[in-house]
C-alpha cells in the first residue's frame, strides 16, 4: 500500500510539474482540453498512469502533490472500458481498475502538500 501511495504521489507530482514547467505559456495553453468519455489518452501517458486496484464505493484516497492543491471542480472521471480514469485539470492522472466512473466523486480524492506533512 505504501508503494502504491508513493507511485501515485510521484505520478501526480510529474503531471503538475509538466503542466507548470514552462512559465512563458499561459495556464490555458498548458492545460489539455477537457477530456470526454471517448477521448484517447495522449501517447505520453499511455500505459504510464498509476493504477488503483480494489477501490470500492466509500473508499477515500489521499495523494501527496507538489504545487497548488487542485480544486474539486478540476477533477473529472472518464470511463475507459471497465476502468475509470481520473483527469486532473485536463490531464490524465490515475486509473481506477474495474470501477465505473459514474460511482466516483471528487470528495473521494484528497490532496495534501508535502510541506504540510
Amino acid at each position: 500500500m505504501l508503494a502504491l501511495f508513493i507511485a501515485v504521489s510521484a505520478a501526480l507530482a510529474l503531471v503538475v510539474w509538466a503542466e507548470w514547467r514552462d512559465p512563458s505559456l499561459p495556464r490555458a495553453q498548458t492545460a489539455a482540453r477537457p477530456a470526454t468519455a471517448g477521448s484517447p489518452v495522449p501517447a505520453a501517458f499511455a500505459g504510464d498512469l498509476p493504477r488503483i486496484i480494489g477501490f470500492r464505493p466509500g473508499d477515500v484516497i489521499e495523494l501527496e502533490i507538489e504545487g497548488p492543491l487542485p480544486r474539486p471542480e478540476e477533477l473529472h472521471f472518464d470511463q475507459i472500458g471497465q476502468d475509470a480514469r481520473l483527469v486532473l485539470d485536463g490531464l490524465p492522472a490515475l486509473i481506477f481498475e474495474g470501477v465505473p466512473a459514474r460511482t466516483l466523486r471528487p470528495a473521494q480524492i484528497r490532496f495534501r502538500s508535502p510541506q504540510a506533512a
